[in-house]
């Protein structure tokens, strides 16, 4: 009996202790946030960065910070930094106009002009339905859809009443149908969120090949900042695509993944 009210008594402690310490622990990034943001201001890049980038390595992220440390690299020239932490921004807030327009900024620095295959209208307009909610608001929005659909069913089923037995037959299919588009959303949303074939060229320049061999040949040059699609790796090298179709292989630390 001792020995449970002591681990008792020990779990009430940690929790006591962690407790106390939760401010100081939200206190911690948002301290670390504001200093980052301040030597931005006063033309810090460089302790801007250090900064930012501690902040993300103790596991904090958002897509604000990502957009900040993005015009941090954009500010001292490293434009594959920036244009990596632009798109990863993007990922949490796609429809971001600030975002998306720095990002065009960035890209027209490039020295590559590749030819980009433009999204259809619709495609376009779809994704910026889908980029309006995270996954986790549009599938809870589904689910509630969809709960109420079996609900309506089941009074349809088990009511007695005529009229209450058609309202739930009508209601129960209604929003079951309704359910469909916002779990279908969810379900883009997460791709889009949790996608990871999506790269940055890091380095000043670097050569496409043909196969995964130093001494295969050269199908193009790119340098900095190129955004590639990574569809297979083997060894030190990714199957890359670029955005106009383009495929070659790359060495696996000449990218950075998104």
């Amino acid at each position: 009996m001792s020995g449970r009210i002591y681990r008792r008594f020990r779990f009430a402690a940690m929790l006591f202790l962690l407790l106390g310490m939760a401010p100081a622990i939200i206190a911690q990034p948002l301290q670390q946030l504001e200093e980052a943001n301040q030597a931005f201001l006063d033309k810090n890049f460089e302790e801007a960065i250090g900064l930012y980038e501690s902040i993300l390595q103790d596991g904090y992220y958002a897509p604000g910070l990502y957009y900040n440390l993005g015009n941090a690299y954009f500010r001292v020239g490293k434009l594959g930094k920036a244009i990596l932490h632009y798109e990863r921004a993007l990922k949490w807030s796609p429809d971001d106009e600030q975002v998306l327009q720095n990002l065009e900024i960035a890209r027209s620095q490039l020295k590559d002009d590749l030819l980009v295959v433009p999204e259809s209208g619709l495609v376009r307009r779809w994704h910026a339905v889908q980029g309006a909610l995270s996954s986790d608001t549009w599938a809870t929005v589904g689910l509630v859809f969809l709960w109420l659909g079996l609900g309506g069913l089941a009074l349809w089923l088990l009511h007695w009443v005529r009229r209450y037995k058609k309202a739930g037959f009508i209601a129960g299919w209604l929003f079951l149908a309704l359910s469909i588009l916002p779990l279908l959303l969810a379900f883009g949303r997460a791709r889009q969120e949790h996608r990871s074939d999506g790269a940055i060229v890091m380095v000043a320049e670097t050569v496409l090949r043909v196969a995964p061999d130093e001494e295969s040949r050269q199908a193009l040059l790119l340098h900095e900042g190129v955004k590639v699609r990574i569809q297979d790796a083997i060894g030190s090298w990714y199957q890359v695509r670029l955005s106009d179709t383009t495929e070659g292989w790359l060495p696996k630390d000449a990218v950075e993944k998104i």
